[in-house]
């Protein structure tokens, strides 16, 4: 196993402090992975590849299961289990693919907004979160109406900030928190009620965001500024921020395992680290 070391320092309270988190391995994967998303059900990791238009699918332990060809770039990604969907947005064609997450064959698609960026999936009621970076919306669809091609139900548009590019959902609260990365700040939205509830500041140029629901943290990952904040979700405030490699492009977690996924967009890998070492 390949074994090196990422290192995390942590400026709070005025004191900087350094920890060396160990890296289990690191995965090679397609052209400038851009995010990243793991599937309990499937036990699939879907890695976003920007560079060769394509989805890298990995099993939990690293090994390449499939590669999903798509029309055009996706640079991020969301899971619903329960349907065994994940749904990838084609940045250059204004729709949604969502593809099974076992067989990795196309299901249905879903026109959206100009230039569909981010994201995510409330799968307590399957609804589904676009942030079209084009038009500066955060774009609600029925994530069930797909059963006909080309049309499903638009719910809302909501204002969020500049830049909305990337973002997540806690399933068991329905809060949405949507990246707005020219802003460098992360909108708190109530994804059931279609309000905005308020606005973060963290690092510079957030592209990459993970919501840890069990732990009841939010990791923000700040491209430009090589940091990752940690928001807690009970105060909605960032508790913390860490030094991370440079050109981390996003993150994702596998609960049970206990382990924390980078996308190292410039090495075309991804990295495994432990979240105990955080």
């Amino acid at each position: 196993m390949n074994v090196s070391h990422l290192v995390l320092s942590l400026a709070l309270a005025g004191c900087v402090a350094g920890a060396e988190v160990p890296r289990v391995t690191t995965l090679s994967v397609g052209q400038w992975p851009e995010d990243l998303v793991f599937d309990p059900g499937s036990g699939h990791l879907f890695v976003a590849d920007e560079g060769s238009a394509t989805v890298t699918v990995l099993n939990a332990i690293g090994e390449r299961v499939g590669t999903i060809r798509l029309v055009s770039r996706a640079r991020h990604l969301a899971v619903d289990s329960a349907l065994g969907h994940v749904y990838v947005p084609n940045e250059g064609n204004g729709f949604v693919a969502v593809f099974d997450t076992r067989d990795l064959k196309e299901a249905f698609r879903i026109p959206v907004g100009p230039k569909p960026h981010g994201i995510a999936v409330d799968t307590f009621t399957h609804r589904v979160f676009v942030a079209n970076e084009g038009g500066d919306s955060l774009t609600a669809l029925d994530g069930r109406g797909g059963q006909v091609l080309f049309t499903v139900r638009w719910i809302a548009a909501i204002p969020v900030g500049r830049g909305p590019t990337h973002l997540r959902v806690n399933a068991k609260t329905g809060i949405v928190y949507v990246l707005n990365s020219e802003a460098g700040s992360v909108s708190v939205l109530d994804g059931r009620a279609l309000s905005v509830l308020t606005t973060l500041a963290v690092g510079d140029y957030p592209i990459g965001i993970v919501v840890d629901e069990a732990a009841g943290r939010v990791y923000v990952v700040n491209n430009r500024g090589n940091t990752l904040s940690i928001v807690d979700e009970a105060g909605l405030t960032v508790v913390r921020t860490r030094r991370i490699p440079r050109n981390v492009s996003s993150a994702t977690l596998n609960r049970e395992a206990g382990l924390l996924y980078l996308a190292l967009k410039s090495e075309d890998r991804v990295a495994m680290v432990r979240l105990r070492d955080l």
